[in-house]
């Protein structure tokens, strides 16, 4: 409640802000459930909807600037995958995989500035992601009629 958040649909395009509101439907027809209000936002073809997932580590051993991490991978062929993305701590601190170390998925790790032995070491990983698309194209409005893509005639679905 009150986060903001973008979500992505495929629809008929509107240009500006258009305002807009989402209901969920309900068991009585006549009185959906206000869920969110909203704006559109611009329409971008360049706009890109990523997902985010984040590893995390623990720092072993800790020698100034150089590190230890455990916990993030498991195999070594994960750690030289991985080798040319960007760390980060919880406490701020930027660093990078210097090598793997073993065949348990440690890797020792060098950062910009000292690192304290309860930080947390992250690596933030992204995704590109496409909308779910839906064949069922919605024709009527309360008697639940929906027309299959490519076809002309209406089928009757219950949504019970």
């Amino acid at each position: 409640m009150g986060k903001p958040s973008v979500a992505t649909v495929y629809g008929p395009v509107v240009f500006g802000k258009v305002p807009c509101m989402f209901y969920k439907e309900t068991e009585d027809v006549n009185e959906p459930i206000l869920v969110s209000t909203g704006m559109f936002m611009n329409t971008d073809v360049k706009r890109i909807v990523a997902k985010r997932i984040v590893l995390s580590g623990h720092p072993f051993k800790v020698n100034k600037k150089s590190a230890v991490v455990r916990y993030m991978f498991f195999n070594p062929e994960d750690v030289h995958w991985f080798k040319p993305v960007q760390l980060q701590t919880k406490y701020g601190r930027v660093g990078h995989i210097r090598e793997s170390l073993g065949t348990h998925g440690y890797m020792k790790c060098i950062f910009d500035g000292p690192l304290t032995q309860q930080d947390t070491v992250m690596m933030p990983l992204y995704k590109r992601i496409y909308p779910k698309w839906n064949t069922a194209i919605w024709t009527g409005g309360l008697d639940k009629t929906i027309k299959e893509a490519g076809e002309s005639k209406a089928m009757v679905i219950d949504m019970d």
